[in-house]
């Protein structure tokens, strides 16, 4: 077992032993425990820097290892059958993603210690955010379909419970509800998807299908057609976990839970699972062109895409209306969600990641600080707010540089880098393939990303900035405690320090994610430079012969997009920094004291504009009608047919049974008893009967016995 295997074994045991320890023990132990989770995600996070700063970031890169035991064996004597394994995998991705879950993880357990202070159930709390993070780190560190899918429905599990912390509350309740139910309808698609992938591989371990892939077009194992309905099967399950339209529903309400839950689940955990799964299985998503270099034009592909591209610029049109501060970065964390699925859908999951990555930390960061915000005044309306900047300089100072991330404002913020990444991908996609739809998934983004930062800086305006709306607020407001600061200060500085060596590094992420494919038999750099096209070619010249023929004419496919790519570089840079700047003019004419148009009243069409996305384009109400309703109203109807159609016929059943009964007892009292009865009875009145004959007296036998022979002498006479 190599050293990265034995380092992530430990970081997966270290918080299910918290939480074991949690549940049977927490209550008895001082402060109720909390330092043990809390200790457990600190050491995980120790091991996680070990891995990614000196194997990844200064170490040229982990080589893949993995580790795995037979879990079940269900193959027959001839081979037919399949085996299944639980083993790990680690790489660059599962180094960069688990410094990624624990760092913030970390931070929030820790700003949860002053969150949840007093709170009933406090040590239950913690016993969840440790099965919430060991959910997540086997997720990421497992190299087998089923067992993800294992981690991927506990991950759910762990997200009704901290959603339904407060279960009390009936919104509370209502809402973990509702996220598990979406959830299950999107890992319907997930477990088909499965099913698929193991009656025609035969394995559902990751190497398998890969490999049952790529040596498709020789094996004929798959079709296009059988390809791209799995894949897009499999990608139903990201777009319930990563909230992505339709299934975006449950996110925002998901907010009924504490606010360290709305970080965690919102920044590096729960919804960047689905984000995780798709980069993983980028491959399969791609099909057989992608060891040919030629995966952007797959039907998945293209699914994700544009699933990802309409998500975005759907949630932020809907954030820019919303008042309650998490109700907007709830919708910010879907319109991210769909930008990462943006880049990795227009064929780099690269930029996907680095967006995934940047996000993680900015947007824990936006969550804590609002929670620190509500911690202060005690309400989410952001309509009872203003002027917090004087009596919260802390929070106000760390929220400012996550909104600047998120907004991507340049140089010096991470989210400006991740954005620039992405809208890059999207353009260059447009460039080489040209059309409408495919230049569609660019346009989304860039919008998107100018309303990221107009209802971003409108959180800045109304909350931290101008005059007090609720003076008997302000007045009781104070900054939170180190507990909570700590986190925030913590955040801020790595929102901007990961622009230096990721951003200014020389595209450090490209570099070290890039090669995470390369056991898979090519690595895909083709956003590398010229190298990357002759990296290419001589990939496929070590092919077999049929296959590298096959393979060179797309090998010019891949040089072209890397022009196009190029092309891209420069003008997607204009336009994001364009957009989004923009969108903080436009903000501060609206929402700044002093702006041009605060205060403005919006009427005609734009007000009913304003009514539609206040009621969040009514896909709520439309599932509660066409939905729900129908649902109730079949459950009604079902209940109905059981009383009386299911009970009906058992009722009718136990009164036939009865009178069959009733039936029986006559036939058995009269005619059964009744003629052993009578046999009695007619035994005993011919005893009776004969009982005279014995007189006792001579004579009498005397005369009987005459009269016997009589009897048969004439009967003898008269049968002669």
């Amino acid at each position: 077992m190599s050293e990265s295997v034995t380092l992530a074994l430990a970081i997966l045991v270290l918080p299910i032993t918290a939480f074991v320890v949690q549940v049977f023990a927490g209550r008895f132990l001082p402060r109720q425990g909390d330092f043990i989770p809390t200790g457990a995600m600190f050491v995980a996070l120790l091991l996680a820097c070990k891995l990614f700063f000196v194997d990844v970031l200064f170490g040229g890169g982990l080589e893949p290892s993995s580790w795995s035991i037979n879990w079940f064996d269900l193959t027959r004597p001839d081979g037919a059958g399949f085996s299944i394994d639980f083993g790990i995998m680690v790489d660059n991705l599962t180094a960069i993603m688990l410094i990624v879950v624990t760092g913030v993880s970390f931070l929030v357990y820790l700003y949860s210690i002053g969150y949840m202070h007093g709170e009933d159930r406090y040590n239950r709390f913690f016993a969840y955010l440790s099965l919430f993070s060991f959910s997540m780190l086997g997720l990421i560190l497992v190299d087998n379909l089923l067992f993800m899918f294992i981690f991927w429905e506990l991950v759910g599990v762990c997200s009704y419970f901290l959603i339904g912390f407060y279960f009390q509350k009936p919104s509370a309740a209502d809402a973990a509800k509702k996220a598990f139910l979406t959830n299950r309808v999107g890992d319907l698609g997930f477990l088909l998807s499965l099913m698929i992938i193991l009656f025609v591989v035969g394995s559902l371990a990751i190497d398998d299908v890969f490999e049952s892939v790529r040596m498709s077009p020789q094996t004929g194992l798959w079709t296009a057609g059988l390809l791209s309905v799995a894949g897009v099967l499999l990608f139903f399950g990201p777009v319930g976990k990563s909230a992505q339209f339709p299934l975006h529903v449950w996110l925002p309400d998901a907010m009924e839970g504490p606010t360290p839950v709305s970080a965690l689940i919102h920044a590096a955990t729960m919804v960047a699972a689905g984000v995780y799964l798709v980069a993983r299985m980028f491959p399969f998503f791609a099909g057989p062109g992608f060891w040919d270099g030629d995966f952007y034009s797959g039907t998945p592909l293209l699914v994700v895409a544009l699933v990802g591209g309409f998500t975005a610029l759907f949630a932020a049109t809907i954030a820019i209306a919303q008042d309650d501060i998490k109700k907007v970065l709830a919708y910010s964390t879907i319109s991210q969600l769909g930008f990462m699925m943006l880049g990795i859908g227009t064929g780099s999951w690269t930029a996907g990641l680095f967006h995934l990555f940047t996000h993680a930390f900015f947007k824990a960061l936006l969550f804590l600080g609002s929670g620190s915000v509500i911690h202060a005044v005690h309400s989410n309306d952001m309509k009872e707010m203003g002027g917090l900047r004087a009596k919260m300089p802390i929070t106000f100072a760390t929220f400012l540089i996550g909104t600047l991330a998120i907004a991507g404002v340049p140089f010096l913020f991470s989210g400006f880098y991740s954005k620039e990444a992405v809208l890059t991908q999207a353009m260059a996609f447009g460039l080489f393939k040209g059309g409408v739809l495919a230049w569609l998934p660019f346009v989304l983004g860039t919008l998107a990303a100018g309303l990221t930062a107009f209802y971003m800086f409108r959180i800045i305006f109304m909350t931290f900035v101008g005059e007090p709306r609720d003076r008997h607020r302000f007045d009781h407001a104070h900054e939170s405690p180190l507990s909570m600061t700590a986190p925030l200060m913590i955040l801020a500085v790595v929102s901007v320090v990961s622009a230096g060596f990721i951003g200014l590094g020389g595209h450090w992420f490209e570099n070290r994610i890039d090669g995470i494919f390369e056991p898979y038999g090519l690595e895909m750099a083709v956003m590398e430079g010229e190298a990357a096209s002759h990296d290419l070619v001589a990939t496929l010249g070590a092919l077999p012969a049929e296959e590298g023929a096959h393979g060179e004419a797309h090998a010019g496919a891949a040089h072209e997009f890397h022009g196009a790519h190029e092309r891209a570089h420069t003008p997607t840079m204009v336009v994001s920094i364009l957009v989004a700047l923009l969108g903080i003019a436009l903000s501060w004419v609206f929402f700044a004291p002093g702006g041009p148009m605060r205060g403005y009243e919006v009427k005609g069409l734009l007000a009913r504009y304003r009514t539609v996305l206040v009621n969040l384009y009514y896909v709520d109400r439309a599932y509660s009608k066409f939905v729900v309703a129908p649902i109730m109203a079949l459950r009604v109807v079902c209940a109905l047919f059981d009383k009386y159609v299911i009970d009906g016929l058992v009722n009718l059943g136990g009164w036939i049974g009865r009178a069959l009964a009733r039936v029986a007892g006559v036939v058995d009292h009269q005619g059964v008893d009744g003629s052993v009865r009578g046999t009695g009875a007619l035994f005993l009145m011919g005893g009776r009967s004969l009982r005279k004959v014995q007189t006792g007296r001579l004579p009498d036998y005397i005369f009987a016995t005459v009269l016997l022979l009589f009897v048969i002498f004439v009967g003898f006479l008269f049968f002669l």
